[in-house]
C-alpha cells in the first residue's frame, strides 16, 4: 500500500477553513513497484464498471475522496451529476454522453497557431490555479527504474470535468513547459493506470492543434465505467521488431504501443513514444495519445483479456480553436471511442456515420499518412539512447 512519507497515513482532504488553504503543504502520494498491478484488472461479467462496485487501490481511494471533496467545496465550475449515456449501434461501439455544461462553461481555449508554440506566462497556465484546486503530489520511491528522469507531477482537478475523477497531470508547472510530451510526463500517465485498480481509469494527451486548450504540459486522467473500442480493437505489426502496430477497425487508425508492466519494457516504450511524438512535433504535426488498459496487439475478441497497458498514438489534421457547431470535437477521448456530447439534439440524433464521418474529417490526407508511418517505422529502428 502506498504511503507519505514519514507517516503511516495522509489526508489529501482540504482544511475545513479555507485561509488555511494556502498555508497547507502539498501531500505526496508515495509508490514502489509493488503499487503498479500490471495482471488481474478486468471489467466485471455481468454489471458495469461502476466506480462504487469495484475495489479500490489506494491511488484510487486518494484520487476519489479528495476531488469528491473539492466537489462539495465548490472548486468546479458546475457539479458533475450522473451523465445520460448511451452505446451508438453499429459495429465501433462508440460510448456517446450528454455534456451540456461542459460544451458552454468549459475555459475558452488559447489562441494557439502551432504545435511548437512556446509558453506565454501571460496566458493562463497551472501556475495561475487556486490552491485547493491540487489533490497531491505523485512521488516515486527509489526502487522504480528511471527515478531520476522523473519530474514532480501534481494532480490537479479539471475544473470543467467531462467524466468523474477527471484530473489533470501537471509536471512542475513552475519551469513553464509547453504542451509537448516529456518522457517523465507519459511515465507518470502509464503509471497513473496501473496504480487504479478500475480498468476504465485512462489518460490521454491532447497536442497543440489536436484540441489542448491550455499551452502548458499536461495529461488528462479521468474514470469511464464503459469498455472502449481502443482495448481489444485487433492491430498488425509496421516494423520486425514487433514494437510498433497498426491499430484496425477504427474510423482513424492508430498507431498501438504495448507493455505488460512495469520495468524495462515500459522504459523502452517510453522511449519509443516519445520518439514518435518529437518527430510529429518537430514536424508540425498535431496528434492525439491515448493510454488504457488493453489486450495485446494482434487478433482480438471482445472476450481478449486486459493484460497491459496500450497506448496509441494518433497523427491528425491540425485543428486550432473549438467548432461550436458540431456534436462534439475530436481529441483524445473521441478517437478512442468515448464521444462527449455538446446539446441534447446532437446526443439524440447522433449515429455511429455521423461520429465516425467527424472524425475521419481530421485524418491526414492518405499521402502524408504514409510518410508519417513510414518515417516512425524508421524510427522504432533506433536504439535507446
Amino acid at each position: 500500500m502506498a504511503l507519505p512519507h514519514d507517516s503511516n497515513e495522509t489526508s489529501y482532504l482540504l482544511p475545513p477553513n479555507n485561509e488555511d488553504w494556502d498555508r497547507q503543504a502539498i501531500p505526496d502520494f508515495v509508490y514502489g513497484q509493488k503499487d503498479l498491478m500490471a495482471e488481474g484488472i478486468q471489467w466485471p461479467r455481468n454489471a458495469p464498471g461502476v466506480l462504487e462496485a469495484l475495489p479500490q487501490s489506494p491511488f484510487d481511494a486518494a484520487l476519489c475522496s479528495a476531488w469528491k471533496q473539492r466537489v462539495e467545496l465548490g472548486l468546479f465550475r458546475y457539479r458533475l451529476r450522473e451523465l445520460q449515456t448511451q452505446i451508438l449501434p453499429g459495429v465501433v461501439g462508440f460510448v456517446a454522453q450528454l455534456n451540456v455544461e461542459r460544451g458552454v462553461q468549459r475555459r475558452r481555449p488559447q489562441t494557439i497557431k502551432s504545435v511548437r508554440q512556446a509558453f506565454d506566462p501571460e496566458q493562463f497556465n497551472f501556475n495561475k490555479i487556486q490552491p485547493g484546486e491540487v489533490l497531491f503530489r505523485l512521488h516515486r520511491e527509489p526502487d522504480l527504474p528511471g527515478t531520476l528522469l522523473q519530474e514532480d507531477i501534481l494532480v490537479v482537478i479539471n475544473v470543467s470535468p467531462l467524466e468523474w475523477g477527471h484530473v489533470l497531470l501537471v509536471p512542475e508547472p513552475a519551469r513553464g513547459l509547453p504542451q509537448r510530451l516529456l518522457p517523465g510526463a507519459l511515465r507518470a500517465g502509464i503509471e497513473a493506470v496501473l496504480l487504479s485498480l478500475h480498468p476504465g481509469f485512462r489518460v490521454g494527451f491532447n497536442s497543440l492543434g489536436g484540441l489542448a486548450s491550455v499551452n502548458h504540459l499536461h495529461l488528462h486522467g479521468y474514470y469511464l465505467a464503459h469498455r472502449l473500442p481502443v482495448e481489444q480493437a485487433p492491430s498488425e505489426p509496421l516494423d520486425p521488431g514487433g514494437h510498433l502496430h497498426l491499430l484496425q477497425g477504427l474510423p482513424a487508425p492508430g498507431f498501438l504501443f504495448y507493455t505488460r508492466g512495469p520495468g524495462l519494457d515500459l522504459e523502452s516504450l517510453i522511449c519509443r513514444v516519445c520518439r514518435a511524438t518529437d518527430y510529429l512535433t518537430d514536424h508540425e504535426i498535431a496528434h492525439n495519445l491515448f493510454v488504457t488498459r488493453g489486450a495485446p496487439p494482434g487478433k482480438t475478441s471482445p472476450s481478449s483479456a486486459l493484460t497491459g497497458v496500450r497506448v496509441i498514438l494518433w497523427a491528425r489534421k491540425s485543428c486550432f480553436g473549438i467548432k461550436d457547431g458540431e456534436a462534439f470535437n475530436v481529441a483524445l477521448c473521441e478517437l478512442a471511442g468515448h464521444l462527449p456530447v455538446k446539446t441534447s439534439q446532437d446526443f439524440s440524433s447522433l449515429t455511429e456515420a455521423a461520429a465516425v464521418a467527424l472524425i475521419q474529417d481530421c485524418r491526414l490526407p492518405p499521402s502524408q499518412a504514409e510518410e508519417v508511418q513510414a518515417a516512425l517505422v524508421a524510427l522504432m529502428s533506433q536504439k535507446e539512447q
